[in-house]
C-alpha cells in the first residue's frame, strides 16, 4: 500500500456492517467443471502460502522497482499464469506492460537554493539537507513572490473548510503545512483519524488550481513527546512535472518568519509560532490564510532524474456470451519497498530487506490464486483481466499507466477488484471498500457474505491510496478488500510468519464470490460517486502494540517478537522475548487467544497477562488503546 501524505490510513465512508451466518463447504466455495475438480482445502492453503512465502522471501530483496528480486517475483507470477492456463494480454501475445518509474532522483546543489528576504533587511539562504530539502513531486525551475500562508492547504465543501478562501495566492510563495487539523476527536475530517484531505495528490491540485508560484511545505506538529522534525527524502512523493518548484522547510525556518511577522489569530490574538498556529487552527477550525508581511522567497530546484523500466503483468481469461466484449480488471501490486529508504516506516533500518509479505505479497497472491480458479472453468460472462501493477509504493504509478495506455477500452471496463494488504485476518473480519461506487454493489456484498463464513465491513468510499483508485477516477465501479493495518506497515518486519494464511485462503474464498457476482450482471453496473465521509461505528480492534513470533509461538504461549514504543503493551512492561501463558483466566491455545480477547474489549479495558520471562513468571496489565490505522 501506497504510503500517503498523513498518517497511514485507509478508508473513509459510511460503514455497512454486515454479519454472516452461512459457512459453505470447499465445493461450493468453488464453482469448477465437473472435468476440473476442486482441489483440496489444503492444496489451497499451501499454494497460497507457497506463494507469499516466496514472494516475501530474502531472495527477492523486498520486490523494490530498483531490486534484482522484482524480476524474480515476474518470473514466478508469469509462470504460475502460463501453468494455470491464463493467457498473456498484451496484444502482441506478451505479459509484459512497461513503462518508466523515476527513482533516486539526484538534487543537483549548486542550482538548488531556498532563499528569503524579511522585514528591516532580514536575508536568509537556507542551507541544503539541514534547513530544506527539494521535494521531487515538485518541477525543476525558480520561483520568485511574496509569501502566503495557508495553513494545511485543504478545500473541503463537506466540513465546510477552506484554507484558499479569502486570499489570492496567485504568484506567491505559499506556506503549507502537512497533513491536517487532528487535535479535536469531535472535529472535521474524521476527528483524529486520517482522512483524503491529507493526501499530497489533494493538496498538490489545489495548489494548481489556485496559481501559487511555489511552495514551502512544513511539517504539523506532533503529537507531545513526539518532537520529530525530518526532512523528506527529495523522492518522497513521487514525481509530478506539473507541480511548481516545491520545498520541504524545518519548523524553525518558520518560527523565525513568524516571530517577524505574527500572523492574527481569528480571536485577534498574534501568532509568533508553528505551534501557536496549529493549535490555533486545531482548536477552532478556522482557517488563517493571509499574507505575511515583508516577507518574499525564491524557490530554486533542479534534478537529474534517474529511472528504470517497470512491468505490470496482465493476462486474460477470456469470457464467453454476449457480455464477452465487456471487462473485468482484477488487480494487485507486486512491489514493495526493496531495502527500504523510499516510504519505510523502520528510517533507520534502511538496507534491510522489506519483505513486504502482507503489502503486497497477500494481495499478489489473492490475484495469482483466482486467476487460476477461474481459468480452470466454467468460463465468466465477461473477460477477466489479471493485472500485478508494479510501481504502487512509488505513487500507484503503474495501475495510473494502465488507465493512460488501457490494454481493453475503459468504456467497455465495467468494474474493477483490487486487493492489497489481505494477510492479517482479524476476528474474521474483511473490510471491502468502495461499495458505493455502484449500487449493484451492496446486493453482490451481501449475496458472497451469505455464501461465505467471514464478517464484512462494507465501506461506501473508494478513497484509499491503492491501485483501484486510478480506476475510480476514470469513472469505473471498484471495489477493494483489506484486512487492516499492522503496527509493522512498511518494515522489515513485514515477512510472512506474521500473517495468517488460512484467513487470506478465506478472504479470496469471498472475493472469488464479489468476482462472479461483478462478473453475472446482466447489464454493466453504472458509476456513482462516493465521496469521502466520516468513518462511523464498526467493528476496530483495540491497540496493544505487540508482534508476536509465530513460528516460536504455540498452544502453550505466545512468544513476543517485538513491542512498539509508546505503546499499551510497552507501558505494561512486556518484552522481546516474554512468553503470555494466559489472557485473563484463559489459557493460552495459539495467537488467536490474544486476538479473541482483545476484539471483545475496548479502548481503556484493562488486560490481565500472566508471562513467563526466562525462569520468572509474573503478571502484568496493560491498558487497550485506541484502535490504529
Amino acid at each position: 500500500m501506497e504510503l500517503s501524505l498523513g498518517r497511514a490510513s485507509w478508508y473513509a465512508g459510511r460503514l455497512l456492517c454486515l454479519k454472516t451466518l452461512l459457512a459453505v463447504s470447499t465445493a461450493q466455495v468453488f464453482a469448477q467443471d465437473a472435468a476440473k475438480p476442486a482441489p483440496e482445502r489444503s492444496e489451497i492453503v499451501r499454494r497460497v502460502t507457497h506463494d507469499i512465502i516466496l514472494l516475501a522471501s530474502e531472495e527477492y530483496e523486498g520486490r523494490g522497482v530498483e531490486t534484482r528480486g522484482i524480476e524474480l517475483a515476474a518470473q514466478h507470477i508469469l509462470k504460475e499464469y502460463e501453468a494455470a492456463g491464463v493467457k498473456p494480454g498484451m496484444p502482441d501475445g506478451t505479459w509484459r506492460q512497461a513503462f518508466e518509474v523515476a527513482i533516486g532522483d539526484t538534487v543537483v546543489a549548486d542550482t538548488t537554493a531556498v532563499r528569503l528576504q524579511g522585514p528591516a533587511g532580514t536575508e536568509l539562504q537556507l542551507k541544503l539537507a539541514e534547513q530544506f530539502q527539494p521535494v521531487r513531486r515538485g518541477r525543476n525551475g525558480e520561483a520568485t513572490g511574496g509569501i502566503a500562508f495557508v495553513g494545511y492547504g485543504i478545500t473541503s465543501e463537506e466540513d465546510k473548510y477552506d484554507d484558499y478562501a479569502g486570499i489570492d495566492v496567485k504568484g506567491k510563495i505559499i506556506v503549507l503545512i502537512r497533513r491536517e487539523p487532528q487535535n479535536r476527536p469531535d472535529g472535521a475530517f474524521r476527528g483524529q483519524e486520517t482522512s483524503p484531505n491529507a493526501y499530497i495528490d489533494r493538496k498538490l491540485e489545489l495548489i494548481r488550481n489556485s496559481g501559487a508560484a511555489g511552495v514551502l511545505f512544513v511539517n504539523d506538529i506532533p503529537a507531545e513527546g513526539d518532537e520529530a522534525d525530518e526532512l523528506a527524502d527529495p523522492s518522497s512523493f513521487g514525481n509530478d512535472e506539473s507541480a511548481v518548484p516545491f520545498a520541504h522547510v524545518k519548523r524553525a525556518v518558520i518560527d523565525q518568519i513568524l516571530k517577524a511577522s505574527p500572523l492574527k489569530g481569528s480571536d485577534g490574538q498574534m501568532l509568533s509560532s508553528l505551534k501557536e498556529v496549529c493549535a490555533a487552527i486545531d482548536q477552532n477550525l478556522k482557517p488563517l490564510s493571509q499574507e505575511i508581511a515583508g516577507w518574499t522567497a525564491t524557490v530554486s530546484t533542479r534534478f537529474e532524474a534517474n529511472s528504470v523500466t517497470a512491468y505490470n503483468l496482465i493476462g486474460i481469461v477470456e469470457g464467453e456470451g454476449p457480455l464477452a466484449d465487456e471487462t473485468i480488471v482484477i488487480g494487485g501490486h507486486y512491489d514493495h519497498l526493496g531495502f527500504g529508504g523510499y516510504g519505510s516506516r523502520a528510517q533507520t533500518r534502511t538496507g534491510e530487506v522489506h519483505n513486504g509479505a502482507d503489502d503486497n505479497a497477500s494481495g499478489t497472491a489473492a490475484v495469482m490464486e483466482l486467476a487460476r480458479r477461474f481459468a480452470a472453468g466454467p468460463k465468466p460472462k465477461r473477460r477477466l483481466v489479471f493485472i500485478c501493477f508494479s510501481g504502487e509504493e512509488r505513487g500507484l504509478l503503474g495501475s495510473a499507466h494502465y488507465v493512460k495506455e488501457p490494454v481493453f477500452p475503459l468504456e467497455k471496463t465495467v468494474a474493477m477488484l483490487n486487493f492489497d494488504m489481505i494477510g492479517n485476518l482479524r476476528n474474521n473480519n474483511v473490510e471491502v471498500g468502495g461499495v458505493g461506487t455502484a449500487a449493484e454493489f451492496a446486493d453482490i456484498v451481501k449475496k458472497a457474505d451469505e455464501a461465505i463464513s467471514v464478517d464484512v465491513t462494507a465501506v461506501e468510499s473508494a478513497f484509499a491510496g491503492s491501485d483501484h483508485l486510478p480506476f475510480y477516477q476514470r469513472q469505473i465501479p471498484v471495489m477493494f478488500c483489506f484486512t487492516g493495518m499492522t503496527d509493522i506497515y512498511h518494515t522489515p518486519d513485514d515477512d510472512s510468519k506474521t500473517l495468517n494464511m488460512e484467513g487470506a485462503v478465506l478472504v479470496i474464498d469471498y472475493s472469488e464470490q464479489l468476482l462472479r457476482g461483478m462478473s453475472d450482471l446482466e447489464a454493466r453496473p453504472a458509476f456513482a460517486s462516493s465521496q469521502p465521509g466520516r468513518r462511523r461505528a464498526g467493528p476496530r480492534t483495540p491497540y496493544l502494540g505487540l508482534q508476536p513470533d509465530l513460528a516460536a509461538s504455540g498452544a502453550d504461549g505466545i512468544v513476543v517478537r517485538s513491542v512498539r514504543p509508546d505503546s499499551p503493551a510497552a507501558a505494561a512492561g512486556l518484552q522481546t522475548g516474554d512468553k503470555i501463558l494466559k489472557v485473563g483466566d484463559k489459557q493460552v491455545e495459539g495467537y488467536q487467544t490474544l486476538i479473541e480477547a482483545i476484539g471483545a474489549s475496548k479502548p481503556g479495558d484493562k488486560l490481565k497477562l500472566s508471562v513467563k520471562r526466562g525462569e520468572e513468571s509474573m503478571e502484568v496489565e496493560a491498558t487497550l488503546g485506541e484502535p490504529r490505522r
